[in-house]
C-alpha cells in the first residue's frame, strides 16, 4: 500500500526506520510485530509494503524482488505483483498482503491492522 499523508485509524503504526535506510527500487525486510514485510521505495519517491512471502508455488520471499514502476518481479517465480494492491498479473493469479506506510519528519512507518494485534503506537 502506498504511503500515505496521514495515518488511517484501524492500524497501529510502527517505526522501521528512516527514509534514508531505504534505497530506491531494492527492498527491505522488516519485521514489525509478528510480520514479515518487504519494503520498498520506487525511482519515483512512491512507497510501499508487503508481506514478505512469495504467493507462487515455490514460496520464498520478496524483498530481493525486482522493482519496475510499480511492478515487483518476483525472485524465484517471476510473478509480476502489483505494489499498490498486491495483486498478481495475470496469466498467474494470486495476491499478497499489503501494509500501509506513513513518512513523517524522515521517519518511516508501517501501519498494522489493530485487529491483528497492534495495540501500542510503536
Amino acid at each position: 500500500m502506498m504511503s500515505s499523508l496521514r495515518p488511517d485509524q484501524d492500524y497501529t503504526y510502527y517505526r522501521v526506520g528512516t527514509v534514508d535506510d531505504f534505497i530506491e527500487r531494492i527492498g527491505r525486510k522488516v519485521k514489525v510485530e509478528q510480520a514479515d514485510i518487504a519494503v520498498f521505495k520506487t525511482s519515483e519517491g512512491e512507497w510501499f509494503a508487503l508481506e514478505n512471502r512469495s504467493p507462487g508455488p515455490r514460496g520464498g520471499t520478496l524483498a530481493e524482488g525486482i522493482v519496475s514502476g510499480t511492478l515487483l518481479y518476483d525472485p524465484i517465480c517471476d510473478w509480476r505483483i502489483r505494489l499498490t494492491d498486491g495483486e498478481v498479473m495475470d496469466p498467474d493469479s494470486g495476491k499478497v498482503q499489503t501494509y500501509p506506510i506513513h513518512i513523517e519528519e524522515n521517519e518511516v512507518r508501517i501501519g498494522i491492522p489493530k485487529s491483528e494485534g497492534g495495540e501500542a503506537n510503536g
